[in-house]
C-alpha cells in the first residue's frame, strides 16, 4: 500500500474516532447513555485497530501517526463547529 493511501486511511480513521468521541460526550450530557455506550464500543474497536497496526509496523511511522492525530483534530473541530445537534 502506498504511503499516501496509508496516510489517508489513518487520517480518516482518526477523524471517525474523534467524531464518535465528541458525539458520545454530547450524548452523555443529554442523558442518552445507551447510545453513548454503543459509540464507546466502536471507539475502542478503532483504537485497538490503530494500536495493533502501529505495533506491527514500528519502522518510522511518524507520518502515519501525524495523519491520525490530524484526523483526530479535524474530527473534533467538525463535530463541535459544523454538525448541528
Amino acid at each position: 500500500m502506498s504511503i499516501i493511501l496509508s496516510a489517508l486511511m489513518y487520517f480518516g480513521i482518526g477523524f471517525v474516532e474523534m467524531f464518535l468521541a465528541t458525539q458520545r460526550t454530547y450524548w452523555i450530557s443529554k442523558g442518552r447513555s445507551r447510545a453513548a455506550a454503543l459509540l464507546v464500543f466502536f471507539e475502542n474497536f478503532i483504537a485497538m485497530f490503530i494500536i495493533y497496526q502501529v505495533a506491527n509496523n514500528l519502522n518510522n511511522n511518524w507520518g502515519l501517526i501525524t495523519a491520525f492525530a490530524l484526523g483526530n483534530a479535524v474530527g473534533t473541530y467538525i463535530n463541535l463547529e459544523k454538525v448541528p445537534f
